[in-house]
């Protein structure tokens, strides 16, 4: 993986990726939180991430409670499927992000089982820069974790819309769509 400061994320809460989801570790050595809670509105269905519980760094606006629609980062609204484009493999899917937000990566599945594993491959060159781990840990002052992200890269745009597209991706993967 890309660095030499591998940064980790333990998810908690109840498994559900887009509900009661927290994602709590280091990013650059600083501590870190990402939320995702997901409420029904009198519009539609929304899922709020929110940053160190202090900056929303994105919605997904669900289309009919469950299906997917879009997703709002900053001023800028497109849809979730841009977060999960069809990948190099049948259990990959691929994202554009990076410095310049024209770099391809992708999600890619491991394993054939619930809960899925996944690592995230940048694809110009290609190399794997992150890793999902659904085994659960018990860790000091955190509690029980239900899986571990570690990754190698440090720019905060890729990160949230890493973070987005796993979001998905364990979406779909867990409702079977």
């Amino acid at each position: 993986m890309e660095g030499a400061v591998i940064n980790e994320l333990y998810y908690t809460g109840q498994g559900d990726p887009r509900h009661k989801c927290v994602a709590i570790g280091y990013h650059r050595n600083e501590p870190v939180v990402y939320k995702f809670d997901t409420v029904d509105l009198p519009q539609g269905t929304r899922t709020t991430v929110t940053f160190n519980e202090q900056s929303v760094v994105a919605f997904f606006d669900w289309a009919l409670a469950t299906h997917l629609g879009s997703v709002i980062k900053g001023a800028e609204r497109e849809p979730m499927t841009n977060l999960v484009m069809p990948g190099s493999t049948e259990t990959a899917r691929m994202f554009i992000s990076g410095r310049d937000e024209k770099e391809k990566f992708e999600w890619r599945r491991i394993g054939d089982k619930h809960p899925y594993g996944y690592e995230l491959f940048s694809l110009d060159p290609e190399s794997r820069i992150a890793r999902y781990d659904p085994t659960p840990r018990d860790l000091p002052r955190i509690g029980r974790a239900y899986a571990l992200l570690e990754y190698g890269f440090h720019e905060d745009n890729l990160i949230r819309d890493a973070l987005l597209a796993l979001c998905l991706n364990r979406w779909i993967d867990w409702r079977g769509m």
